[in-house]
């Protein structure tokens, strides 16, 4: 799962529906809203973006909703496998969503799950019977078994929940008005909804509310160090959101202007102007184009027809979407040196076939910059970069991937620039360098070097995640 929404107050399924529709960039696999009518369970799935959702005018008073993106699980291939793979689920009396990937499902249960939503569901429950009903015991249980990233919202007795793993991974926020509550992955969707923002969930706090705008706080589980997952500001939230007091939209505007930094020291020749590549790094172009001193030219265009790359599943299916996604202005283009500014270099897949698109419309000269360093490890938090492998970064240096893309130059965000940029102190990096921060994390990533050191093609990754 990868965009969360609860609603508790007044509110119709179509407003619940075009407030899921503010998350598709989260997840495009899937989605899902679940109410409470009559006190029974409703479920209203749909294989892709939330527009597909099949709902009316009806008012309801609790409402959750989900967009799927999948990472270590199996992407929804029929309308038959939506009750098995997507969000949200119901066990006892317990129903959920969460944001983020759990690591040890194999080892805590002897049951296939094929969702981690649906796990967590099933713990939970199992959990509130051993505590007798009470949420902030369940939650505590739950934390000592369960390695990985979670945040959760659910329903549990007529009352709503929100809960961020003590790291806090993954970002979730709240808000009240005086008709109703919202919570959900992005600040975005309590815009659109009129309710002010009040906060991000702690991590490691339970909140629990209820339908007059009530609200209790527990303090369920507490880290001294958090580990806040830096791609959300760089590629995964809307630029209009804010996520832990950072509006991502500054956030990747201060990224830019480290980049333009970065150019100036490499020495390189004089450019005619900045190029961003939609959608993402607009804001980073923009910085990078005003502290160069130079214009900043949208010569690659959108297909809006289509999603996003990064979070399709397959190669092949990249490289499709990649080859006609863009649309370009060719006369802006022969003859120009240029800077293209994309949010992040994962696989490869876009830089190449930009940089390639660039050059046979007479492009002069191509340089290419990324928001974000160098991404040489596997993510077993929620991304989609199941293993090393994959990574371009991971098996080639700056050098050889410049050469591939087909650049004249690569410039890539450094570390401590991607930092200060975000102003957050405690960062989850494990991606960049390796240091993944739960222990069942560093036990994978273990297990798969020793593999790897002897010779195994084994998909270990998936494996141990699944």
């Amino acid at each position: 799962m990868c965009g969360v929404l609860g609603i508790i107050g007044k509110s119709t399924l179509r407003e619940a529906k075009e407030k899921l529709l503010l998350l598709t960039h989260r997840g495009q696999d899937a989605s899902g809203l679940l109410w409470i009518e009559n006190g029974e369970v409703t479920t209203s799935k749909t294989i892709g973006a939330p527009a597909g959702l099949v709902v009316g005018d009806k008012f309801v008073t609790q409402v959750l909703g989900s967009t799927r993106y999948p990472t270590s699980g199996k992407r929804v291939g029929s309308e038959s496998e939506l009750d098995t793979f997507v969000g949200p689920f119901t066990s006892g009396e317990v129903s959920l969503t969460h944001n983020g990937n759990i690591t040890n499902m194999s080892s805590i249960s002897k049951r296939h799950f094929d969702c981690d939503c649906d796990f967590l569901a099933e713990r939970l429950s199992a959990h509130l019977e051993g505590a007798e009903g009470s949420l902030p015991d369940a939650f505590r249980a739950l934390e000592r078994e369960v390695d990985g990233a979670f945040s959760l919202v659910g329903i549990y007795r007529e009352k709503m929940f929100a809960y961020r793993d003590s790291r806090g991974f993954k970002p979730l926020v709240f808000g009240r008005s005086a008709e109703r509550t919202v919570i959900a992955s992005e600040s975005t969707v309590l815009n659109q909804a009129g309710v002010p923002l009040e906060r991000d969930v702690y991590p490691g706090e339970l909140l629990v509310f209820s339908e007059g705008g009530g609200m209790e706080s527990y303090s369920v589980s507490q880290n001294e160090t958090h580990s806040h997952c830096f791609f959300e500001y760089v590629y995964f939230a809307h630029p209009a959101a804010t996520i832990e007091n950072q509006l991502v939209y500054d956030v990747r505007f201060r990224l830019g202007r480290a980049l333009a930094n970065t150019f100036t020291k490499l020495g390189l020749e004089h450019i005619d102007y900045v190029v961003p590549v939609p959608d993402t790094s607009r804001p980073a172009a923009q910085a990078m184009a005003e502290t160069l001193g130079v214009p900043m030219r949208e010569i690659i265009l959108k297909n809006r027809y289509l999603g996003r790359t990064f979070i399709t599943r397959t190669q092949e299916e990249r490289n499709a979407m990649a080859r006609s996604k863009y649309i370009y202005l060719d006369d802006k283009i022969r003859g120009k040196n240029m800077v293209v500014v994309d949010d992040s270099i994962v696989r490869g897949t876009t830089a190449k076939m930009i940089v390639r698109d660039l050059r046979a419309r007479g492009a002069s000269r191509v340089f290419f910059a990324a928001t974000c360093p160098p991404q040489s490890h596997a993510c077993y938090y929620g991304i989609d970069i199941s293993t090393d492998k994959e990574l371009i970064a991971s098996s080639s240096d700056i050098d050889a991937i410049s050469e591939y893309v087909g650049a004249d130059a690569l410039i890539y965000q450094e570390v401590p620039n991607l930092e200060n940029a975000i102003g957050l102190k405690d960062l989850c990096l494990a991606c960049l360098n390796g240091h993944y921060p739960t222990p069942h994390a560093r036990e994978i990533r273990d297990r798969v070097a020793s593999h790897a050191s002897a010779g195994t093609e084994r998909d270990y990754e998936r494996e141990f995640t699944t």
